[in-house]
């Protein structure tokens, strides 16, 4: 496509990109950088948006999207960021005024990772590792024994598996558990029918979940309805001997409630989240042999960064080329993380 044809989308892109992820979207649009170097204020924005018909921002160069820039904007089409589901750095409700288009791809750039994380913690909590490798440091281990003949143990295959959310993460976590043939329940009250039959999943509310489980996994955002979803009442009622994985965010789950039980050795917990966060120094889960933590770590995998951008990329070719958009922000996605659904 000539470059006169290209629509022209401003761009602060601020992540890693693969030379061939760029080459695939100017097949397709004509990228232009955001002007300077220093941070854009409101007005630099606008003007740098005109005859641009669409928005990147990736990067921290660029201000919110204000009702005036939209406003000031007329060519403007399609809007992409990062990290914006809670809807504080775009004006949704001037984007759908305008009829403009608002796709958020922060939460499936980073699902892989995350959900492989969870998987390992399943497996470490399994054969108890935390306490494990901790005897072997100190040089008292004992062979062929974990110490957790009393907990859910050995190996992953055949068990029964609770999900609590099934988003970007719980979908992908679906896949690598396949192989595993575990027995799964998933609670997501969420997620659309269509969706849950195409995976395959059995659904169930939260009671019925923490019952099933013999490995419960919380993967769900942190909002005002999932504060503290996972308090002293659920706790009991997963029961003990039971393993629970958090790599989602620390305050969906009561952990006071949740250290006591584990000081009692009822439970085995796998976490990379906390409440709060940094982790403090005198935390009793840093000592406690049946917990496996990690500095909120599930994301990071460097070596994936570049699909920040490549996912990106991929909503601006579908939507300039006819196709339809897979990860829009909806007012409906905002309302949910608000609490207000």
């Amino acid at each position: 496509m000539s470059s006169e044809h290209r629509p022209r989308v401003l761009a602060d892109v601020g992540v890693l990109v693969r030379d061939r992820d760029r080459d695939e979207l100017l097949d397709v649009v004509e990228l232009v950088d955001a002007p300077g170097e220093g941070p854009l204020d409101e007005a630099a924005l606008i003007g740098a948006l005109a005859g641009c018909r669409g928005l990147i921002r990736l990067g921290s160069r660029l201000p919110a999207i204000t009702r005036q820039v939209l406003e000031s904007a007329p060519d403007l089409e399609l809007v992409g960021v990062r990290g914006d589901r809670f809807g504080t750095g775009v004006d949704l409700a001037a984007a759908g005024e305008r009829g403009v288009r608002v796709v958020d791809t922060d939460n499936v750039a980073s699902a892989p990772p995350v959900a492989e994380w969870v998987l390992a913690l399943m497996l470490a909590c399994l054969r108890n590792a935390g306490a494990v490798m901790r005897q072997m440091m100190a040089g008292t281990e004992q062979w062929a024994q974990a110490g957790n003949d009393g907990q859910v143990s050995g190996e992953l295959t055949g068990q029964r598996v609770g999900l609590v959310g099934c988003g970007h993460v719980g979908q992908r976590l679906v896949e690598l558990l396949a192989p595993f043939r575990v027995d799964l329940l998933v609670c997501d009250p969420y997620m659309d029918e269509a969706l849950a039959r195409e995976l395959g999943l059995r659904r169930g509310p939260l009671d019925q979940v923490l019952e099933h489980a013999d490995i419960l996994v919380v993967q769900v955002p942190h909002t005002p309805r999932t504060e503290k979803m996972i308090g002293p009442g659920e706790l009991d009622r997963l029961g003990p001997g039971r393993i629970i994985v958090n790599c989602c965010r620390g305050p969906v789950v009561d952990q006071q409630a949740l250290e006591e039980r584990l000081a009692a050795g009822q439970l085995v917990a796998g976490l990379d989240v906390f409440d709060p966060e940094p982790l403090p120094g005198d935390s009793p889960l840093r000592s406690m042999p049946n917990a496996i933590i990690t500095p909120h770590i599930a994301w990071y995998a460097p070596n994936g960064f570049h699909r920040y951008f490549a996912t990106m990329a991929r909503e601006f070719i579908r939507y300039f080329t006819g196709g339809d958009l897979q990860q829009e922000l909806t007012q409906r996605m905002v309302d949910i993380r608000h609490g207000l659904v």
